[in-house]
């Protein structure tokens, strides 16, 4: 049998730094390979930021709005009647569990529908819904909720426009809603976050960068009030407006 030289030297490799060295390289792959498109989603966050409706002047005589936005879901509030528009002619008031006849505002939301049908508390929030109603393009819904008061804080905005903005805020919120052939809007049956609001089908498609902040920032953007260009963020619709 040969015997190695007495110079030659054995060096047994370690499994462990073996696998440690593939993790590495499997990590700055996935690095290399998710920076490219969150650089992207970055720079369109900025630029979306950037408002429009720069010479947007309040109505100190005109019809007051609220916006809503808690971190995650944003909102539009708005009075039931008005010279432009009684919102109770718009849905039957059997869609609501229970009276509703006292309310003088109404919210409107719209955003993922399994989010939304799926979500009734926070504490019910799944993982897997909420990764669906950001990475895959997904139904959607609105959420209509009759109030007999609007609560101010710093969830809250308030805003005073014309009629003729109004009057574009209304058409947007009207062409969101999916309708029948007798031209009434579509309700979900039977789902109800409490007795006092109503669920409806939607026109749209949610994803990260058309969600719900998203369809209030066009919304304002379409009547004429400053805003973001692009407002798919929690609170970003909140940027330009006036503070309480």
């Amino acid at each position: 049998m040969n015997e190695l030289p007495s110079s030659t030297v054995i060096i047994a490799s370690d499994p462990r730094k073996s696998q440690r060295e593939i993790l590495r390289r499997f990590v700055r792959q996935v690095l290399r390979i998710s920076a490219y498109p969150l650089a992207v989603f970055v720079a369109i966050i900025l630029i979306g930021l950037i408002p429009v409706n720069n010479d947007f002047q309040p109505t100190p005589d005109g019809i007051e709005i609220f916006v809503t936005s808690n971190p995650v879901h944003a909102a539009i509030v708005l009075p039931i009647e008005s010279d432009v528009i009684n919102w109770r002619n718009q849905f039957s008031a059997a869609r609501f569990p229970s009276d509703t006849s006292a309310a003088t505002h109404i919210a409107v939301g719209w955003g993922d529908r399994g989010f939304f049908l799926q979500t009734p508390t926070w504490a019910e929030l799944e993982v897997s819904v909420a990764a669906n109603a950001l990475f895959l393009p997904s139904e959607t819904c609105l959420h209509v909720t009759m109030k007999s008061a609007v609560n101010t804080g710093p969830n809250t905005r308030a805003v005073r426009i014309s009629e003729q903005q109004y009057a574009k805020l209304v058409g947007y919120i009207q062409a969101a809603f999916r309708r029948d052939s007798t031209d009434r809007v579509v309700g979900v049956d039977g789902e109800h976050y409490s007795s006092n609001d109503a669920f409806f089908e939607a026109h749209g498609t949610y994803h990260f960068l058309n969600t719900c902040n998203s369809w209030v920032g066009r919304g304002l953007q379409e009547s004429g009030v400053r805003v973001g260009w692009l407002t798919p963020l929690p609170k970003t619709v909140f940027w330009y407006l006036p503070s309480n």
